[in-house]
């Protein structure tokens, strides 16, 4: 199931679509003009990526604001540098079969053979700033940030609970 799953991801990496007018509808009605600018930096995978996590979560029957904008732009702090194909493809082999290596090399700056590991590490929280810097609200804002945490502690029941949905989301997406 999980090499389909990864087969599928790569296949819509290179063969990208855009999305139908309706989507572009449904995302505007979530996200302010500011988020939607920040939104339509993304490419066309990783715009159909991020809406098929929102929609998700919707036909899961969640319809936190915060988590559906959190589920639209929790990637878009790798929009801020330009990701090649092969950066993605190393960055999630080494996530798979060397995480805590992965997480370490991924520390520091965004270059060189660490480039793809910072980039998988970091895009959470560049992506907080620029949900921020754009007005979203602070729980969206908390969310991107968070979104990535494997054993998230300390943390409020009810966001806990939506921090677990929108992972279980873009899991599945």
């Amino acid at each position: 199931m999980r090499i389909a799953y990864r087969l599928g991801q790569f296949w819509q990496l290179i063969y990208p679509s855009p999305l139908p007018p309706e989507a572009w509808r449904e995302i505007e009605s979530v996200l302010s003009p500011a988020e939607a600018a920040l939104f339509r930096r993304f490419g066309d995978a990783d715009r159909r990526h991020s809406y098929r996590v929102m929609r998700a979560l919707r036909g899961a029957g969640e319809d936190d604001p915060a988590l559906l904008v959190a589920a639209l732009l929790h990637d878009v702090g790798k929009t801020g540098v330009r990701v090649h194909l092969w950066e993605r493809v190393v960055g999630a082999l080494g996530e798979r079969f060397f995480p805590r290596k992965a997480r370490a090399w991924g520390s520091g700056e965004a270059q060189g053979w660490r480039r793809p590991f910072a980039i998988r590490v970091q895009h959470a929280e560049w992506g907080a700033a620029m949900a921020e810097e754009a007005g979203s609200a602070p729980l969206a804002v908390c969310l991107i940030r968070r979104h990535q945490d494997k054993e998230p502690k300390h943390l409020d029941a009810g966001f806990a609970r939506l921090l677990r949905r929108l992972q279980w989301a873009d899991d599945q997406n």
